[in-house]
């Protein structure tokens, strides 16, 4: 099986989901074994979901934007952008 980054990508947005929805779950359960009114689990339901939603739209945004096309170029972007400033402050006699 070839693993490609948007197989990885969807499977950290599954992970994400899942655990999201099993901190819900328990929190769910806590709360109504807890005696509390059905009103605040609801908001606190519904603040979930929109919190949920939120980083969601996040991570589809980030995707499309292609965030997750060169992961490795930044760090190699940065070791080349050093090399340059150490070589310029050689030259200046500042190294």
């Amino acid at each position: 099986m070839k693993i490609t980054q948007r197989t990885v990508a969807l499977m950290t947005m599954f992970i994400f989901l899942f655990v999201v929805g099993s901190i819900i779950a328990v929190r769910t359960v806590a709360y109504l074994e807890a005696g509390f009114e059905l009103k605040g689990f609801l908001i606190e339901v519904i603040a979930y979901v929109i919190a949920l939603t939120g980083w969601l739209l996040l991570f589809v945004y980030s995707y499309l934007k292609g965030d997750f096309k060169d992961i490795e170029g930044p760090k190699y972007d940065l070791l080349e952008r050093e090399e340059k400033l150490i070589e310029e402050d050689k030259k200046a006699g500042r190294y």
